[in-house]
């Protein structure tokens, strides 16, 4: 099977995926020239594995019609929420007839904190909308069956799968991961929206350690997960228009 993965960022799921459809040819692409450039380092290691990767867009793939037998994306709708419809477009055109889509973004909204408190709530709210003041929505993932739907695809599964952080060594990693994001550029943001924004990105930081040193914390960050066919007759953009 011939595999696009779209967004591969450094590459790593991509050599994971090019191993599953050997002797077909797995393609990542991504727009970040950095992320490229470490997934063939990456690839390098591998001698003669069957992947390769290249600068590009979800909005605009450099793919003639019917070239792939199944397109991957993890997360990256999420982030061109958008403009996710003409992603999608562009992806049911380069798959085959009978082709698949696999796509699995975040829902924030369904996050789950073991041990939640207010506070943990208002972080969650400020979080969600400082994602979308970068164009982002990571509430996204719950619109992914309409979005592969309105593009064309009529056999759809649908699924629902949790990254959890239970174990205290995991619980305390992610109250690390939140602190450096509230001591960088999510800080920045409330500040820059909240009155008094100093004193509430360190109101932040004490109640997300009193958190992570509770016995009864743990996290879930919750992801949909959608599979959709193409037909076997394909169609045109006008068809599935009509």
């Amino acid at each position: 099977m011939d595999l696009l993965d779209v967004g591969c960022g450094p590459g790593t799921i991509t050599i994971g995926l090019a191993k599953r459809v050997a002797p077909g040819w797995a393609i990542g692409v991504d727009h970040d020239k950095e992320h490229i450039i470490a997934a063939r380092d990456l690839a390098n290691r591998y001698n003669g594995l069957n992947v390769s990767f290249q600068h590009g867009s979800a909005l605009d793939l450099a793919f003639e019609d019917e070239s792939f037998d199944v397109v991957f994306e993890n997360n990256v709708f999420t982030h061109i929420a958008e403009e996710t419809s003409r992603a999608a477009l562009e992806i049911y055109r380069v798959l085959r007839p009978g082709g698949i889509f696999a796509a699995r973004d975040v829902d924030a909204k369904a996050v789950i904190w073991g041990n939640a408190s207010p506070e943990l709530d208002e972080l969650d709210h400020l979080f969600i909308h400082w994602h979308s003041s970068r164009g982002s929505d990571i509430t996204f993932g719950q619109r992914l069956p309409k979005i592969l739907r309105s593009a064309g695809f009529r056999k759809i599964k649908k699924s629902v799968s949790a990254d959890t952080k239970g174990t205290l060594e995991a619980v305390r990693s992610h109250a690390n991961i939140t602190e450096s994001l509230l001591d960088g550029p999510f800080g920045r943001f409330i500040r820059g929206e909240v009155l008094a924004g100093n004193r509430k990105v360190e109101q932040l930081k004490r109640v997300i350690w009193k958190w992570a040193d509770h016995p009864d914390s743990f996290f879930a960050n919750v992801h949909v997960e959608v599979i959709g066919w193409k037909s076997n007759n394909g169609g045109s953009r006008k068809d599935r228009h009509e």
